[in-house]
């Protein structure tokens, strides 16, 4: 909406044109005038409040009486803008401009409503009007250099600005435009002159300089582009933007080195946002990513995830992108450290727990992970990932039955599809140990219709059949399934031979648990299985062999000493 001031700017056009004039040049008399100025105010009330049909009804009624004066037709011309009749707006406003060709807003009213139209010549024609009359009127100046870059006239649009610096001197904003333009004619260079103006009037306006910067990279000249990036991170060091500029060149001259020290310098920066600090590191970390093998970079990257995870140890974010980093390397020692770090500075980060009880349940440490389960429940209480590593610690510590809670609350914790079917196979495990079979094997059909190629869930599954001696044609195809899947994996190539053993196939379950020997992974009851197998085919010294080695890999196995 308008403000008063355009009320004022009409009520001071209609007051200084028609009533200078002569009473006998309007015909009308004292009162007829003043009624059409009470007309010609109501209709710029009306217009002030966007009630466009009565300000025209208003408007109209004091030009049937003052038709010659050009504030009325001014204001006519305006109404009609508004409502996008440009038609009778330009007719309007023409006779404006034509009663007062002096009046340089009636002419830039009318170079508004051509180029709104899109009659951009005549848009000009009406701002070189009022040139003639007040050829160092800044604000037509302007009007004209905007009309000439909407028509794409970037050359005359430049001499025009030409003429703004002549008149009021150097202007940041005039040396933009003509920079805009001269970028999108390709003339380079003079572009190029335009931004050092700019860069003489604010040396520090870091938005100059970079865009300086870029322009130096893009002509080639990257000594220079380097240059005026050092000038902006003297003028303010702790820039995030001039230094990923930095970086940029870093890596264009191949210098992880320098692109690590500069970084570094920012990261242990007290002062420093460490929101800005991981948006360095978030770069260097990308870029080491997308360049595997590069040791330089590589070193690089370790040295600044390292920086930020000792110089803000309480900032969440800055370990659990460290976390990752170590997770990436396989340091897990290093990974639990900026974990550790990250539930501390952000307790209500689930992912970050969940990590860390992944990474103590990956090295073993499961009495650990029990340990941390109630810090971890307070703050993730329904985290899948929590639940299950939970549980399936208490399985491998022989606490079954903590172990069945804490899987059956992971069961029903939002999850994807094939992670639950992991935590329905391991709730199966436990509940063949805890000899709730019919519980087991629901647990087992559960986990293979969430995932059918769940291959631990499957033979496990047939593992068991065959021990209970029960469908052992569906343990067979189950068995088989898991083998096509990892046909090295020394326990599947078991189970598959034991299954053979207990339906009777001698032969085939020989090969399949030697297979199984063979991988260097089995196990004690590995060793045992083929001594059973060889006991079967009537060959007692390769079964007392076999027998003797699972006895020495396993000194618990005292029942081997008998059939030794």
């Amino acid at each position: 909406m308008k403000t008063v001031s355009h009320i004022l700017i009409i009520l001071g056009m209609i007051l200084l044109a028609p009533f200078a004039l002569p009473a006998q040049d309007s015909g009308l008399s004292d009162s007829e005038e003043a009624r059409a100025l009470g007309f010609f105010i109501d209709g710029i009330t009306h217009f002030e409040n966007q009630e466009y049909e009565l300000a025209l009804d208003k408007l109209t009624a004091a030009h049937l009486k003052l038709s010659d004066d050009p504030g009325i037709n001014y204001a006519l011309s305006d109404v009609y803008l508004a409502t996008g009749d440009f038609t009778n707006a330009a007719y309007y406003g023409q006779i404006a401009a034509d009663l007062d060709p002096e009046n340089k807003w009636y002419h830039i009213k009318l170079a508004e409503i051509y180029r709104e139209s899109g009659r951009n010549e005549m848009a000009v024609e009406a701002l070189q009007t009022v040139l003639e009359h007040h050829p160092r009127d800044m604000d037509v100046l302007y009007s004209l250099a905007e009309n000439y870059l909407e028509f794409g006239e970037l050359e005359k649009s430049n001499e025009v600005l030409d003429k703004i610096l002549e008149y009021r001197g150097s202007s940041f904003e005039i040396h933009l435009q003509k920079f805009q333009n001269y970028n999108a004619l390709q003339q380079n260079d003079q572009a190029l002159a335009e931004l050092e103006k700019m860069r003489e009037i604010n040396p520090g306006n870091l938005t100059t300089l970079h865009t300086i910067s870029q322009f130096y990279l893009e002509l080639g000249d990257i000594e220079a582009a380097e240059e005026v990036l050092m000038d902006a991170r003297k003028r303010n060091p702790g820039d995030p933007k001039t230094l990923l500029l930095l970086a940029e060149i870093f890596i264009h001259n191949n210098d992880w080195e320098k692109m690590g020290d500069t970084f570094e310098e920012m990261i242990e920066d007290p002062l420093i946002n460490p929101s800005q600090k991981m948006e360095l590191v978030r770069f260097v970390y990308m870029q080491q990513q997308g360049n595997p093998g590069n040791v330089v970079l590589e070193n690089q990257t370790e040295k600044l995830i390292r920086a930020i995870s000792d110089n803000e140890p309480e900032f969440g974010p800055a370990q659990l992108i460290a976390a990752d980093y170590y997770l990436q390397q396989n340091n897990l020692e290093q990974a639990l450290i900026t974990l550790e770090r990250a539930t501390e500075a952000t307790p209500d980060e689930a992912d970050a727990w969940s990590q860390r009880m992944q990474v103590l349940f990956s090295l073993e440490r499961y009495e650990e992970v029990i340990e941390l389960s109630a810090d971890a429940v307070e703050h993730a209480s329904d985290n899948a990932f929590v639940l299950f590593f939970t549980g399936a610690s208490y399985m491998l510590t022989d606490q079954y039955e903590e172990a069945a809670e804490w899987l059956e609350e992971a069961t029903i914790a939002p999850s994807r599809r094939n992670f639950r079917s992991v935590i329905y196979g391991t709730l199966g495990d436990v509940k063949h140990q805890l000899d709730h079979w019919d519980d087991a094997m629901e647990a087992y059909e559960m986990a293979l219709r969430l995932d059918s190629n769940n291959h631990t869930a499957l033979n496990n599954y047939a593992y068991y059949l065959s021990l209970r001696e029960e469908r052992l044609d569906e343990a067979l195809e189950m068995s088989e399934r898991a083998v096509a899947m990892e046909p090295e994996n020394a326990a599947y190539l078991d189970t598959l031979g034991w299954i053979y053993f207990k339906m009777g196939k001698y032969e085939p379950a020989r090969e399949y648990i030697q297979k199984s020997v063979d991988t260097g992974e089995a196990s004690a009851e590995v060793y045992e299985h083929l001594g059973d197998v060889f006991e079967a085919l009537g060959d007692m010294d390769n079964a007392r062999i076999w027998w003797e080695k699972a006895f020495e890999k396993d000194p618990e196995r005292t029942y081997l000493q008998d059939k030794i």
